[in-house]
């Protein structure tokens, strides 16, 4: 269930704001190696349930070649999760790879990245909450961050010192980066949402002369306190519960097609 407070009164409203599903396929099985990252430079906000429902629903409902990189040494929440499946007989319809960032087998994320882009049509990288060389090596290598949190100042006050770093990170990469925060785990019967990114953007300029302001996805984007994101450690989730990441990931990506296609 998406933001209700914010949904386009229209079809032709909606589709203003998402690109086709026709289309987002087309684009990316004929540009071969999109990496989207997942993250901020913090731990505990939402980064490997996001991970997770992006992967599926650009494998399920997109039918693309997926690959999840799951880069947190700490929690390992992904590479966990894919084993407890294969162990239960689970098919599961996207590729892993565990990008350890220490120890004898580690080597920068930037190899990993250039070594996936032709073997898939996505590659989804997770970031580790606090590893800043990852952090920089996804952003010189990706096309689209998106940062997810709760609407909460314990997840959010460490959004500013990501977009900075991001921002640096971002002006070596050749095909340019988009940075999207959205918020997760909304209860949409209050408006918690609406005021933290209000106190965001107000508190974050006041500390810093050189705010950047958070570039929130469209509210309506944000993604439900659903009951299926708790149970999907035990499950897969559905096809029907990808919904609202399939029009997440839509929303974000219509800019970059647009302009690719306009080019």
């Amino acid at each position: 269930m998406s933001n209700w407070r914010h949904k386009p009164q229209t079809d032709d409203e909606l589709n203003e704001l998402v690109v086709p599903v026709k289309q987002i396929i087309r684009w990316l099985k004929t540009r071969r190696g999109f990496i989207i990252g997942v993250g901020i430079l913090k731990g505990g906000t939402g980064k490997s349930t996001s991970v997770l429902y992006l992967a599926l629903y650009c494998a399920l409902v997109l039918n693309l070649d997926v690959a999840v990189v799951d880069t947190d040494d700490n929690s390992q929440s992904i590479s966990r999760w894919y084993a407890q499946h294969l162990a239960m007989g689970d098919t599961i319809p996207f590729t892993l790879i565990e990008h350890p960032t220490k120890g004898k087998d580690a080597i920068s994320l930037k190899k990993r990245l250039r070594s996936l882009r032709d073997q898939h049509d996505v590659v989804i990288v997770d970031l580790g909450g606090g590893d800043k060389e990852t952090f920089i090596d996804l952003c010189e290598q990706a096309r689209l961050l998106l940062m997810p949190s709760a609407p909460s100042g314990w997840e959010t006050d460490r959004i500013q010192a990501t977009l900075q770093t991001a921002s640096k990170a971002a002006r070596i990469n050749q095909d340019g980066l988009d940075v999207y925060n959205f918020f997760v785990k909304c209860d949409f019967t209050s408006t918690l949402a609406e005021e933290e990114r209000e106190a965001m953007a107000v508190d974050l300029s006041e500390e810093d002369e050189d705010f950047v302001p958070p570039p929130f996805l469209h509210p309506y984007f944000d993604i439900s306190k659903a009951p299926h994101h708790i149970r999907a450690w035990s499950f897969i989730p559905k096809r029907g519960e990808l919904e609202e990441w399939g029009l997440l990931v839509r929303h974000a990506m219509k800019g970059i097609i647009e302009e690719d296609e306009a080019a």
